[in-house]
């Protein structure tokens, strides 16, 4: 009980601390970042298939949780010390918490964000050892009570008021008030201003395009800079300051950069529209959007450091900020289509999707576009990236997908109803749709709205009049630009992205 008490006061005051020095983390949330990173693949995708984005929100919470426990365990060592070494159970206290502050010090994950690892120990230490002290009185405290009746009592609103103090610590320091009073606003709240920026070209508009404006729930074709889905493995996102950043370009280069952010600016920058999808996004899930985005393509960073590689295994490795990193095949990296996006519909890039430079090349998941990076190398052989280590598809490749947005699974239909939702392809497009409102015993083709880009989902129509009363089944299947259908067999996210036709009922009459 004592060193739970110990352990809530620290909490209280680690939250503190990160309150008014925001470059010292919140330890329970560096360390459950740390645990996150350093969990097997096997483990971690265990959980995401069963958990799916909630993985990561209740492995913060069982870090917290584990934190407090952590602290109550050392506890357990402040008698010990007090009789074999040490006279004063305020001493006992302040070193039982020693190893604890010694496994936060190991833990930690350095982001240049923070503090490196040697100044965070020097400062948390005080924070430890205080906890510690509350330990050794409330060991004092507790023990010293004579009636049992009383002692029960006193140990109860002990262990009461540590959980309610550990609990407000752990909600001030997990709100991250010190980041939300001193950070910088969120760059993407200004348009972005380049030199030489070559626009995208305005769509062509087909006679039926202007069947899809009055589709209630019907996906919008371009999503907003805040409707776009974030999924990454960072807890916290970087806060980084343009003017500090950098670009390295190492490895198999002639002539090694370190491009500034305003430097990366200078460079021509091209605008297309692509969507993204994540890898784990499930049949019919809604990890998938699309922008008008900004970019510099990666090849004319890399032809500036001149590449000497010419290894057909050599790859092109981004590391972020945070500690995330991923690859390209160096034909992928060279491929023009493949940029260094800077803007997100008009904007600057804001800070969720990557700012100051995130990837953005085509045909692949979200893993290989990475956020926040911060260098990039040429090498000479296969490189494992964040997710493929944990059991993820190294390519990643994007297969064909729909989705139906309108109507609703389960909702009763009238008469004449539309059947609408969006199709992706990666970088084959989408050549045709079909929907099936009995099962899928019989299909029929579907309108489709011109797309965007080549590397755009396309949205889809069809009108169906429910005869009698009744229940349906309307499920959809979408083929790519090379003719080819979407794969019918079911399969989850993991390793290699999920599969299957999107399907929900409906009743009417």
């Amino acid at each position: 009980m004592a060193g739970l008490a110990g352990a809530a006061t620290t909490t209280v005051l680690a939250a503190a601390l990160h309150t008014v020095a925001p470059a010292v983390p919140f330890l329970p949330e560096s360390i459950a970042q740390s645990l996150v990173r350093a969990a097997p693949g096997g483990f971690a995708t265990y959980f995401i298939e069963r958990l799916g984005h909630w993985a990561i929100r209740l492995a913060v919470a069982g870090t917290f949780g584990a934190f407090l426990l952590a602290g109550a365990a050392s506890g357990l060592l402040v008698p010990v010390l007090e009789r074999r070494l040490l006279r004063s159970p305020l001493g006992a206290g302040a070193v039982s918490f020693l190893p604890l502050w010694a496994v936060s010090v190991i833990l930690y994950p350095s982001n240049p964000q923070s503090l490196s690892r040697f100044p965070l120990a020097a400062a948390i230490l005080p924070i430890y050892l205080a906890g510690g002290v509350v330990a050794g009185w409330a060991f004092v405290r507790l023990s010293g009570e004579q009636d049992r009746r009383r002692a029960t009592d006193l140990s109860r609103r002990f262990v009461l008021r540590a959980l309610w103090v550990g609990g407000l610590g752990i909600l001030v320091g997990a709100a991250d008030l010190g980041r939300l009073l001193y950070r910088r606003p969120d760059p993407g709240q200004h348009l972005l201003r380049v030199r030489d920026l070559s626009p995208v070209p305005s769509p062509s508009v087909a006679e039926g395009d202007a069947a899809f404006r009055q589709i209630q729930g019907l996906t919008p074709r371009v999503t907003s800079n805040p409707g776009f889905y974030v999924v990454d493995e960072e807890i916290i996102d970087p806060d980084i300051d343009p003017a500090a950043w950098r670009l390295s370009v190492t490895g198999r280069v002639a002539r090694p950069l370190r491009l500034t952010y305003d430097q990366l600016l200078s460079q021509p920058v091209v605008e297309r529209y692509q969507t993204l999808e994540c890898i784990s996004n499930t049949v019919g899930g809604e990890l998938i959007s699309t922008a008008r985005w900004e970019g510099v393509p990666v090849a004319a960073v890399l032809d500036l450091a001149g590449v000497q590689s010419s290894a057909a295994e050599a790859e092109v490795v981004f590391r972020c900020a945070g500690g995330y990193s991923d690859s390209l095949s160096i034909a992928q990296a060279m491929d023009e289509r493949t940029l260094l996006a800077v803007g997100m519909n008009g904007h600057v890039l804001p800070r969720a999707h990557g700012f100051p430079a995130r990837v953005l090349s085509v045909g692949t998941y979200g893993m290989k576009n990475p956020k926040w990076v911060t260098s990039i190398e040429v090498v000479d052989r296969p490189y494992q990236g964040f997710w493929e280590q944990r059991g993820w598809s190294k390519l990643a490749l994007v297969k064909t997908g729909s989705r139906i947005d309108t109507p609703g699974d389960g909702v009763d239909v009238r008469e004449a109803v539309a059947i609408a939702g969006v199709a992706f392809g990666g970088d084959r497009g989408i050549s045709r749709v079909e929907v099936s409102t009995d099962g899928g015993r019989t299909w029929s083709a579907g309108l489709l709205e011109t797309a965007l880009s080549a590397y755009t989902w396309r949205r889809w129509l069809a009108r169906w009049d429910a005869l009698g009363p009744g229940k349906s089944t309307i499920v959809v299947r979408a083929y790519d630009g090379r003719g080819v259908v979407q794969a019918y067999a079911m399969a989850a996210p993991h390793p290699d992205g999920a599969s299957g036709y999107d399907r929900i009922t409906v009743t009417h009459g």
